[in-house]
Order: C-alpha cells, then structure tokens, then sequence
C-alpha cells in the first residue's frame, strides 16, 4: 500500500459551520461488553475491539462508564463484573435472565457512588422473576464496587422489555416497564433521592395476551426522549406481526398516541431509532430484512407507506446505537453489521454488513442497554461552530434546562479549560480530534449534566482518504468502500481515479476493469479548503477466477464417477456430502444410490468465490434385487434429497413404506413409490432427529413379500 500526501498553504477565510458530532452524558457508554465475551471501546478512534471481557450472556447486557469513559462494571443481569473484569463482590445470581432482551444500569443523580441495575425474566424462565433491581456501590471494594443490595421486587408481572429514558431536566431518569400480556405500562422515577417506587401508570394499545411471544422483544426510546417502540417476536411459521410508537412525555413519564404499524408478510424483531429520532430501524430476523420508516410523519398510513427494505442475505437480531451514532447489528457470531449514516433516507444510511470482527469474542443475539440520550440532548450540552478550518478557530455554544445558578466548566481536551458559557476557542492543531468536555453544575439542583464531544476543528476528524477493495471475481468487477472519517461531514467530496482511464465521484463506487492486471486506485478527498485537501493511493491487482466440473452424467445404480473439476489452487467445498469419497476434494468420487445434484463451491485466497454443478442420474435396473432406503434425507426445498422413499426393483409392489417417530406413533405412510415423506407433520417441519422405516413390499413374479426396517436421520 502507498500512501500519498499533499497540504497546501492554508486559504485563511471565514468558513462557518455547524458540525453535530457525537455526544454522551459523561460517556456512560463508552465500553460495550456483550455476546460471549465480546467487547468494544468507542474512543476517539473507535470503535476498537476489546479482548478482555469475562462474561457470556445471550441477550441481556449493560455496561458504565465514568465522566472520562474509564470502565466502572458490566453485567448479564445474572453476573456484575468489575472494571478488572473479576467478578463483583457479592455481584452473583442476580435476578435477571441472560435470555431476556433487555436489562438496564441507571446512575443514582443525587449520589455519584451509587447504580441501579435493573434486570426483567425471560420467556424461558416463565417470567417467575419478574422485574428487579440491584444497588452498586462504587465506593466499596477499594474503587472497584460491591453490590449491597441486591434482587429488590420491582414489580411482578413483567416482560422481556425495559428501557431508561433522560428526564426533560437533564439529570433525572424514566425507568418504563411493561406488564405481562397486558396493555399497561408503569414508568419509575429515579430522581435526587433515588428510585421511587410510586410508578406512572399508563394504560393504552391493545392487550398483548394472543400469544407468548408477545411478551418477547424490545421497548426503546428516541433520543430526543419524545416517541418509544414496542416490538415483540412473531409466532413461528405466523406470516406478519406488528410493532407499537407511542408518544411519551418526559417530564410526566405518559405515554400516548398509541399507533400500531403491521405490513403484510414482515415479520419483526428488535428496532433502534436514528439519532436525529426522525427514523426507525426494525431488524426482520426471519425474513433477512432491515427496515427502516420514518416514524414522525403524521399517519399511520403515512409511516407505512414511507417503509424502505434492505435485503440483508443473513439473519440479523438486535440493533443498538452506539456513541458515534452509528447503529450496530448482531448476527449470532463474532461479525457486526452497521448503519454508518441513521439519519439518512434510504441507501444514503450505508448499511454495510461484516464491518467488525469481534474475535476472539463473538455475539450472540443481544447488545448493550443504555439510557435513551446517548447521543446527547441539546437543551442540556452543547454544539460547536467552526470559524476558520484552517486556524482550529472554534465557537462554542451551550445550553441547560438546570434551574440557577449555573456554572460552566469547559476542557477542550488540549490541556486549556474555560468557564464561560460560550467560550471561542482556537485549538493548535486543527487536523486533530479532540475530545471537548462540558459539566454543567447547579447550585440549587443535585446531580450535574456532563456532556463529551468529539471535535473536529477543520470541520472532519481525519483528512487523510483510506479506503478498501473487494473482487467480486466476476469479469473484473470490484468494489470500493470509502473508508475515511470524514464520510459524515458535509461539503467533503470525493474523486476517485481506477488507474484505467475511468473515474468516478461515487462515496462507494463499483467498477469494471476490461482486463486483468495491475492499477493504481487513487481516491483524493476535496474539502472546501485547500489546507486539507489529500489523497491516497493503492494498487490493484485485478484477476479473474473461475472452475469448472464435469458435464451431467447418467451412471447405472452402483457405479461411480470421478467428479473431476478444473481450476486454480483454492478450498473446495461439495454440497451435498452424501455418497462422495471426501466433500472437501477437488475432483472427489461419487456412488450415489439415486439421481442428485453436486455443487461445488471453491474460495481463494483472496476470499474470490466460483461455483459450478453436475447433476448424477441413477438408472435403477429390473435386477436390482433388494429394497434400499437411505439413511438421511434433507427437506430443505433445495432441489436435493428433500423426500425419502425407498428404493426397489421395478417389478416390485409397494405395499406400505410408514415412518414413525422414537416413541414408536406412525406419522407417514404410503403405497406409492415415488411419493415418499418430505419431513413434515401437519405442514410443519420436522427438526433433526432419528426416525424409523418400515417398507412392506410384494415380487408380483413370485408371490414373495418383502419386509424391510430400519432408521433414517433429518439433516437440517
């Protein structure tokens, strides 16, 4: 890789504009661990994958931090572990599930020592928990906690679902709880003095008692503290369900305007709104979806037709903002899917999938907890306008709903402070990210709202382009991913050169090149300002790769056929397995005991993929003299070995093939040969198990009956 820089004499010019970066009140939620033992740092540079982490949990998981972003502890709503990753003292056998969806960690407002963890049951508990809480104390244990209270009945009847959100005043936090297959929500004050245990009650929507799953999925919250979603699972096999908006009042803990949203076929999981709280993201597990709708249009009709679909070729679980406002997505491994851009409409929102790998952590289904304003409110931080680019000259702005008397406390993370309330300040390196610091005190108000921010004084955190390629290994084909930090800030555009005569202004072209060989790839950013204006450098190899097996072929019942594949050095990859010799060879033997199709799949090593198949077709002769059935089947809809049946010589009468089940009840059964059991039972679909055969047939020819038993397995 080549790296290729330029900087021109800076144009000094009055340039304003107003950047909105990311903000979190005292970054709280600055680490994230989760999944098995899975971890994320979101620093200035972040996100950057932690390997430290000592809990395994399915779904629920929360974690805090300090003002500065330091870890205090984490927890699985079972197990707390400390900032050492050791497990807390007396912070075991908690009363929440690592199966249910969400769990939460609240600051006490009125004492910096003190956190809630609020925990809820899960499904496969029967919700005998209900929802609980637990005290930390961080000032015990020489800094590293102790929970001191622990397993406090909350309320009851509970669901999987709960979420945090900031009071209107900035300080205070709205605990909000669902009940049981029911339609009421209790919201809990966590003001001054601590949990109050007098809840807002609301009763709106439908009753959510027509199944069990309903009592399964997420409650989350805008940033902008106005609007929640309700989602629960679908029944399986069900062909859509629906999910809730309400509308919730901050400053009282009500919730209105209930809006049930349902589209035909679509059935979702988990949602996660964009920062800007104009946009709602729902994951599709079982349909491979991301949807996305903007939910403050006026209708319901209205946020039903604005729906967009992102096909996602893989089954996603639980999205969760993150700090640098992008929305991360689980995929039961160790890689992370991500939306670069929330606030944007459409494909402008860049889902990108396989953008973090974990390892040696992986994910499981569920993501971090965190209270509703981690992106910030603006009526309690701060914003920013950059005067000049070039000089780092930078106007600072803030706000507060705290009552008087109000003192500001600035550190611009250059080692200067100020305690004005809208200080200018001129930072010595403008190419740098600093991390800018608010903590609003009032002298007649407990608590203190802090807010931090990243920023970005010529206006984008890096000026220098980076990118990355991928072969799509079909006739020259590439894609180009823009990897530069200032891909969310306006007015940068970007030029890039292929090395062949073409170019392009795409964010994320794709290109085609005529023909093999090597390219200098050069992408060079334009930001307005000449000062900044750089350019990268990369060459491509370009390649092509391709295999090919054998044509079709008939072969009579018990013979076999070399499969034999030309193509480069690369991992080669049979499907289906049964009846070859080695499924990972590249030209394997084949006996197949009935007509099949084999795909091959071969991977290089630069991950460039290539496909081809033959279809084997096996002629039964009138000679064949006994009764075969094979000893698994898989009914996937794939073409191949989707129904058993048996198989036997032509002259033969079949008079009974049955299957039954290991408690010995018949569950199929047939007198015609070439029907056989596609695996399911009143239309459902069978999971993997071992299954019994029975096969009763008559030789015409000779008056004999033939009986046969014996068993098969289902391959999912």
């Amino acid at each position: 890789m080549q790296r290729k820089y330029r900087h021109l004499n800076c144009l000094f010019q009055t340039f304003i504009a107003v950047v909105f970066a990311f903000c979190a009140k005292g970054q709280y939620d600055n680490n994230w661990y989760f999944g098995r033992r899975a971890g994320l740092n979101f620093s200035v540079t972040g996100p950057q994958v932690l390997t430290n982490s000592a809990m395994i949990s399915a779904e629920a998981a929360a974690a805090i931090s300090d003002d500065d972003g330091n870890l205090l502890f984490y927890s699985s709503g079972v197990d707390v572990y400390d900032r050492n990753h050791q497990l807390m003292l007396n912070g075991d056998n908690l009363g929440g599930n690592i199966s249910a969806c969400q769990m939460s960690i609240v600051p006490h407002p009125g004492n910096p020592d003190l956190f809630y963890i609020f925990t809820a049951d899960a499904i496969e508990d029967d919700f005998v928990n209900g929802y609980r809480y637990s005290v930390v104390d961080m000032s015990q244990n020489g800094g590293n906690g102790k929970v001191t209270s622990k397993n406090n009945l909350l309320w009851s009847s509970c669901t999987e679902r709960l979420a945090t959100v900031r009071h209107s005043n900035g300080v205070y936090v709205w605990l909000i709880t669902n009940d049981h297959e029911s339609n009421v929500f209790r919201a809990w004050l966590i003001d001054c003095n601590g949990l109050q245990l007098n809840p807002v009650v609301s009763t709106l929507g439908p009753t959510m008692d027509q199944h069990v799953l309903m009592n399964v999925g997420v409650l989350k919250a805008s940033p902008d503290g106005r609007m929640l979603c309700q989602t629960h699972f679908p029944v399986g096999g069900s062909p859509s369900n629906f999910f809730q908006i309400f509308d919730f009042d901050n400053s009282t803990g009500v919730l209105s305007n209930a809006r049930s949203i349902s589209l035909p076929n679509t059935r979702y999981n988990h949602c996660e709104f964009s920062p800007d709280s104009k946009l709602l993201y729902l994951t599709r597990k079982d349909d491979m979806q991301l949807d996305q709708l903007e939910v403050t249009l006026p209708t319901v009709a209205a946020i039903q037709s604005s729906r967009i679909s992102f096909p996602t070729q893989v089954s996603y679980y639980d999205i969760q903002m993150a700090v640098n406002e992008k929305i991360y997505l689980t995929q039961s491994n160790q890689l992370l899917a991500v939306i670069n851009q929330p606030n944007q409409k459409g494909a402008a929102c860049d889902f990108q999938r396989n953008v973090i790998d974990l390892q040696p952590g992986t994910a499981f289904i569920g993501l971090p907890s965190h209270i509703n304003d981690i992106v910030g409110n603006r009526f309690n931080g701060f914003d920013y306008t950059i005067i000049d680019r070039c000089t780092g000259q930078v106007q600072f702005n803030a706000s507060t709903t705290l009552p008087p008397v109000i003192s500001w406390q600035w550190d611009f993370g250059d080692g200067n402070t100020s305690t004005q309330q809208n200080p200018v300040h001129t930072f010595s390196n403008p190419s740098q990210v600093y991390k800018v610091k608010l903590t609003i005190t009032s002298l007649s108000f407990c608590g203190k709202v802090t807010r931090t921010r990243q920023v970005f004084p010529s206006g984008f955190a890096d000026q220098t382009p980076d990118f990355e390629f991928a072969n799509v290994c079909d006739s020259g084909y590439y894609r180009f991913t823009n990897k530069s930090s200032s891909l969310q800030v306006p007015g940068i555009t970007y030029l890039w050169d292929f090395g062949d005569g073409n170019t392009s202004t795409d964010v994320h072209p794709k290109h085609t090149y005529a023909s093999t060989g090597p390219y200098d790839v050069k992408l060079k950013i334009l930001t307005g300002s000449p000062c900044f204006d750089d350019s990268l450098t990369i060459r491509v190899d370009v390649q092509t790769f391709t295999i090919n097996t054998i044509p079709d072929q008939i072969i009579n019942f018990g013979e076999s056929v070399m499969l034999t594949t030309t193509g480069p050095i690369a991992s080669y990859v049979w499907d289906p397995p049964s009846w070859l010799n080695n499924s990972a060879a590249q030209s394997p033997v084949a006996k197949p005991r009935e007509t099949i199709l084999y795909k091959v799949t071969a991977t290089d090593a630069n991950n460039c993929r290539s496909e081809d198949s033959v279809k084997i077709t096996v002629k039964l002769p009138d000679d064949v003299n006994d009764i075969y059935v094979p000893g698994a089947f898989t009914p996937n809809n794939d073409g191949r070995n989707d129904v058993m049946r048996p198989f036997m010589p032509r002259a033969y009468t079949l008079l009974e093939f049955s299957v039954y089940n290991r408690w010995g009840q018949r569950i199929f059964t047939t007198s015609l040969k070439d029907e056989g059991w596609n695996g399911k039972i009143n239309d459902v679909l069978r999971d993997s198990g071992t299954f019994v055969w029975v096969v009763k047939a008559l030789d015409p020819r000779t008056g004999k009956q033939h009986n046969r038993k014996g068993t098969f397995i289902i391959i999912r």
